[in-house]
């Protein structure tokens, strides 16, 4: 699906929002804008041309306008047609690309809980996409009410909510990818290692409790965070113990079977392995008291 891909930071920053719900014969007017336009269709069909590129933006369907382009109606509403539209702008020194969006892989980022730094996010919205109308009018709607008294401290609120949609229209997309069954499965793996870190590895009791083969398991978590499942549960030990090591008095070997290792030697073989340090060596760097 062909996407905007959006870096953050910045944040892509809401100007305005509205409604119009237009009789039969009306057609959009010719303009251009410098910031996008994400327009809403909940009833009826909006005829609209962007460049020269038509779109039959029907009930339950979204569209985003990019600035600089020229945007008008090709044809007039042959219905009643209603539509919410928002105004963004996304202040970066290039603009943002259109990627045909098919892979949802999640890699994992390196954080502690001593970050001081912001870490890089994506967010990828259709350019033209069915979406769930139960999940976005509501949100609209909250949203013109509080653009209606707009006050400053409004403000920041309509920019979570402009979020929120945002989120939903990503969503939107992954759920309804080909690789929508691996990503739901893949999350659901991640969840079920990660509640099970005191327990010994048992691939054949993962197979039981999720009811699917262990290889196909394996494929999903894969296309979702692009490790095994073996990999993401010492990545999951790892990062408890590096939280142990820095908030905690516990001894080492507490500390190793707190975080599912039943083995002294190995847990600090694969510490020092994945952080460069013993456990030792970064509890005596990090610890977060004295």
């Amino acid at each position: 699906m062909l996407a905007l891909e959006l870096h953050v930071p910045p944040f892509p920053l809401l100007t305005t929002v509205g409604y119009v719900l237009w009789p039969p014969g009306v057609m959009h007017a010719k303009r251009q804008f410098d910031v996008f336009d994400l327009i809403i269709c909940t009833k009826g069909t909006l005829y609209m041309e962007e460049n020269e590129v038509q779109y039959d933006v029907r009930q339950g369907e979204m569209l985003i306008l990019e600035p600089g382009k020229t945007h008008l109606g090709y044809r007039p509403t042959e219905t009643e047609t209603e539509v919410y539209w928002i105004h963004f702008q996304y202040a970066t020194s290039s603009q943002p690309k259109l990627v045909e969006k098919q892979n949802w892989q999640q890699p994992l980022l390196e954080t502690t809980n001593q970050d001081t730094e912001p870490h890089p996010a994506t967010i990828h919205i259709p350019k033209f996409a069915a979406l769930d109308l139960r999940v976005i009018v509501p949100l609209l709607t909250e949203m013109l009410q509080l653009h209606s008294m707009l006050t400053s401290s409004r403000s920041f609120e309509l920019h979570i909510l402009f979020g929120q949609i945002l989120i939903q229209l990503q969503n939107g997309m992954r759920t309804g990818s080909s690789q929508a069954r691996s990503h739901l499965l893949g999350e659901k793996v991640a969840s079920y290692l990660t509640s099970r870190l005191e327990f010994p590895f048992d691939s054949e009791q993962m197979e039981r409790d999720l009811h699917y083969h262990f290889d196909y398991l394996s494929r999903c978590l894969k296309h979702y965070l692009g490790m095994s499942p073996l990999k993401f549960r010492h990545h999951l030990q790892i990062e408890r113990a590096k939280r142990l090591l820095t908030h905690s008095e516990l001894p080492l070997v507490k500390i190793g079977e707190q975080c599912g290792f039943h083995d002294n030697n190995y847990f600090f073989r694969l510490f020092k392995r994945q952080t460069s340090f013993t456990p030792g060596e970064y509890r005596k760097r990090y610890q977060a008291f004295r």
